[in-house]
């Protein structure tokens, strides 16, 4: 359990270990629902939540295509910081 603070704006940080346990990155979007008195975040199930659709079904799993576009993104950053 973590605890984080809404700020002026209502924004709040997700604390690290929940983003990093949750796999949830920078850019990406998340659900926020208030379900009996409480607010929940959590990732979208579906195309009606923001998942793109697939071109004919081609490609990768959603999940799948994510981390890879993540892994791409951090081997860019990383061969920027070399130079």
């Amino acid at each position: 359990m973590s605890t984080a603070k809404i700020y002026k704006k209502g924004q709040l940080t997700i604390p690290k270990g929940i983003r990093e346990a949750t796999g949830i990155d920078v850019g990406d979007r998340v659900v926020v629902e208030a379900r009996s008195g409480e607010i929940v975040v959590r990732r979208p199930r579906g195309v009606l939540e923001f998942e793109p659709p697939q071109a004919g079904g081609a490609g990768l799993p959603w999940p799948d295509a994510r981390r890879a576009a993540r892994e791409d993104r951090t081997a860019k950053q990383a061969g920027s910081a070399e130079r």
